[in-house]
C-alpha cells in the first residue's frame, strides 16, 4: 500500500512527534496529509528519484510496525540502511560545504570543515529489567529463570514485558543493564549544518571505541581524504589511534589521560609536581664543540626535553615547538605520520622528526602517550569542541523518547530510532542548505537622503 520511504518517514515524525500513534492521528487529518503526501512526491521529483508517489491514504502505526518489525528492524534492513545511509550523508557533507579538497586546512592546522567528531552513548529502556534466578539443574546446566510477581513460581518467562537485549555497560553512575550506540557527525560554522554520518550499535559492553573505529570505516569509504583528523573522548586509547592512523590517515584529537599507564614510564619534576613521562629516546646534532645530545620524552601527550635539576633528579627542561606534520603511504596501503619538533639548544636549536606510531605491531603505548596535537596545543582548544556537539545529539535523541527511556524493545529497533532522528537532523541540514542557494542576492540598504538621522 505505502512505498517503503513513506513509512519510514512515518518513522521520522515519530522521532519529532515523541509518539507514533500521535503521529498516526496528525496525518489523519486531510489537509496535514495532503500536505505532507504532496511534499514527499515533489521532494524526491526534485531529487531525481524515480519512487512511486505515496498512497491517497496516509500511513498508520500498525503500518510502521509491521514494516519495522519485518523489514527495518531486521539485520537486512539495517544491513541496508548502513550501506546506504553513510553514501547519501557524505554527499549532503559535500553540498554544504564541508571536505572539499580546496579547503584551507591541512594536517599541520586542520580546518573544522575537515573533521569528523564522534561519541558514544547509553540509552537506557523504558521497562526495567525483570527480576531473575540462576538455578541449576542436576545434570550442571544452569538455566534463567524468572519468579511471577503474584505467586512467587518460577518461570521460563517473565510474566510483564521486558528488553531482551540489554547488556551491564559501564556509564558514569556505574554498571547498568541497557544499550549502548555510537555515531560520527560533521558540522559547518553556521547553525543547521550539522551531518550524521554514521551510527551503529556496541556490541558488547567496553567495545565502543572499538565499534567506532569501524564504523569510521563507512565514513572513510565515501568521504576519503577530505578528512584530515577525528574528534573523540578519552575511551579512544593508544590501539584505538593506532589503528585510525594507520588505516584511515587522519590524525586523532582525544583526551590525554591524566597518568601514564601503558609503557616504560619515568618520574619527573613537572612544576614541582612529579608526573609520570614516556621516554622517546636521545636525539643529536653536530655543533662547533661536537655532537650535542638530548633526551626526550612525552609528558601529557606532549613531547618534552628532559634534564637534572641540583638534586640529581630528572626534570622537563623544555617543551618542544611542534612544527609541520607529514603523511605518506607504506607500500602496504598503510598511512604513516611523522612531526616535526623544534628542540632549542644553546650551541644552536634544530629540529627533529619523531613518530606517533608503535614500534611494534603489538606495542601500541608510543601512539597512547605521544599525541600528534596534545590538550596544550592551540589546536586542540580549537578542534575538541566540535565534540561537544555530538553529546548534544545524543541529548536532543533522547528527548524525543518518554522521560530519556528507549521505548522500541531490543537493540535493533533503538538503532532504527537512531536512524530516523539522523535522518530528521539531515533533512533540516539539507532543507536549510536549498533555501540558502534559492534565496535571492540580499540588495545593499539605500542610504537615506534624510542621513543617518533620517
Amino acid at each position: 500500500m505505502h512505498p517503503p520511504y513513506v513509512v519510514l518517514a512515518f518513522g521520522v515524525m515519530a522521532r519529532l512527534a515523541r509518539s507514533a500513534v500521535r503521529v498516526e492521528r496528525d496525518l489523519a487529518e486531510p489537509a496535514i496529509w495532503d500536505f505532507a503526501r504532496h511534499l514527499l512526491a515533489e521532494t524526491a521529483a526534485g531529487s531525481g528519484l524515480d519512487m512511486p508517489p505515496p498512497a491517497i491514504a496516509p500511513p498508520r502505526w500498525d503500518h510502521w510496525r509491521w514494516a519495522r518489525d519485518k523489514h527495518f528492524a531486521t539485520d537486512e534492513g539495517l544491513g541496508q540502511l548502513g550501506r546506504e545511509f553513510p553514501a547519501v550523508a557524505a554527499g549532503l557533507a559535500r553540498e554544504i560545504g564541508l571536505f572539499r579538497p580546496g579547503a584551507p586546512g591541512s594536517f599541520t592546522h586542520p580546518d573544522t570543515t575537515q573533521c569528523i567528531y564522534g561519541d558514544g552513548t547509553l540509552v537506557r529502556p523504558l521497562y526495567a529489567p525483570p527480576v531473575s534466578h540462576t538455578v541449576t539443574d542436576d545434570d550442571g546446566t544452569s538455566r534463567v529463570l524468572y519468579p511471577d510477581p503474584r505467586t512467587g513460581e518460577l518461570r521460563p518467562e517473565p510474566a510483564r514485558r521486558f528488553d531482551p537485549d540489554l547488556q551491564p555497560h559501564h556509564g558514569r553512575l556505574g554498571p547498568v543493564l541497557t544499550h549502548g550506540y555510537v555515531a560520527w557527525h560533521a558540522r559547518g560554522p553556521a547553525p543547521y549544518q550539522r551531518v550524521v554520518l554514521a551510527a551503529d550499535h556496541i556490541a558488547a559492553p567496553g567495545q565502543e571505541a572499538a565499534t567506532s573505529v569501524r564504523l569510521a570505516g563507512d565514513v572513510h569509504r565515501h568521504l576519503g581524504n577530505g578528512i584530515k583528523a577525528a574528534v573523540y573522548d578519552g575511551a579512544m586509547h593508544g590501539v584505538h589511534i593506532e589503528q585510525m592512523m594507520r588505516r584511515y590517515g587522519w590524525l586523532v584529537l582525544a583526551k590525554t589521560p591524566n597518568a601514564i599507564t601503558q609503557g616504560p614510564t619515568t618520574l619527573v619534576n613537572v612544576g614541582g609536581k612529579r608526573t609520570r613521562s614516556y621516554p622517546l629516546g636521545v636525539v643529536s646534532h653536530d655543533t662547533r664543540a661536537g655532537a650535542c645530545h638530548h633526551q626526550l620524552a612525552a609528558v601529557d601527550g606532549a613531547v618534552v626535553e628532559l634534564g637534572f635539576d641540583e638534586t640529581g633528579d630528572p626534570v622537563v627542561t623544555a617543551a618542544l615547538e611542534r612544527g609541520p606534520v607529514k603523511r605518506s603511504r607504506r607500500a602496504g596501503g598503510q598511512y604513516y605520520f611523522n612531526v616535526a619538533y623544534k628542540v632549542p639548544c644553546p650551541r644552536g636549536s634544530f629540529v627533529t622528526w619523531q613518530s606517533p606510531h608503535a614500534t611494534r605491531s603489538s606495542d601500541t603505548t608510543r601512539p597512547h602517550n605521544l599525541r600528534i596535537i596534545h590538550e596544550a596545543d592551540p589546536d586542540f582548544a580549537r578542534l575538541y569542541g566540535l565534540r561537544n556537539d555530538a553529546e548534544s545529539f545524543h541529548s536532543n535523541l533522547k528527548r524525543t523518547l518518554i522521560v530519556d527511556r528507549q521505548m522500541s524493545l531490543g537493540w535493533r529497533r533503538g538503532l532504527l530510532d537512531i536512524y530516523c532522528f539522523a535522518l530528521l537532523n539531515n533533512a533540516l541540514t539539507e532543507q536549510r542548505s536549498r533555501q540558502a542557494r534559492t534565496a535571492p542576492a540580499a540588495r545593499p540598504a539605500r542610504r537615506s537622503r534624510l542621513g543617518a538621522g533620517g
